[in-house]
């Protein structure tokens, strides 16, 4: 299945914010819209950048005896610029969900942002690659046992 097919049947949104948003309203807008990541972008069309939950954790293990210190608030209020995945990884619209599978495990991530002539027009998950591969997997499945009873009558009629 291609990225657009696949991008038709989820949905196209993206949640993006600029460069200059602070940690702390991508933290609140990755629980309110409840995804794992958010495109860094200027105009909300061109990608500048990745952030992901995890970058945020290990933002904060790294600066984990400052933060025990202080309130936390410089990393709160530091712009996400400062911890965002500059060379981000992306697919195209015409590329099989299989491929952008394989590129995740390659590349070990788990969000890849879809670009259809350098303009942001979606997000794969590693979670929505799961669940369509085990929705074709539930799809052969149910082709093979219907093979299978059409064997098991052609065998009853002989």
């Amino acid at each position: 299945m291609k990225i657009s097919t696949f991008l038709d049947l989820k949905g196209r949104t993206v949640v993006t914010v600029r460069p200059n948003d602070s940690i702390s309203k991508v933290a609140h807008l990755l629980k309110l819209h409840r995804v794992g990541c958010v495109v860094i972008s200027e105009d909300g069309k061109h990608v500048d950048g990745i952030v992901a939950v995890r970058d945020i954790v290990y933002t904060m293990a790294e600066r984990e005896s400052r933060i025990r210190h202080l309130s936390g608030a410089d990393l709160l209020d530091a712009p996400v610029s400062s911890i965002m995945t500059k060379a981000v990884k992306t697919c195209g619209p015409d590329d099989t969900v299989r491929q952008v599978l394989e590129n995740m495990t390659r590349w070990h991530i788990l969000h890849v942002p879809v670009v259809d002539r350098g303009v942001l027009c979606g997000i794969v998950s590693v979670d929505d690659v799961v669940k369509l591969a085990i929705a074709e997997m539930d799809l052969e499945k149910g082709a093979l046992q219907d093979r299978a009873r059409l064997y098991q009558t052609l065998e009853e009629l002989r």
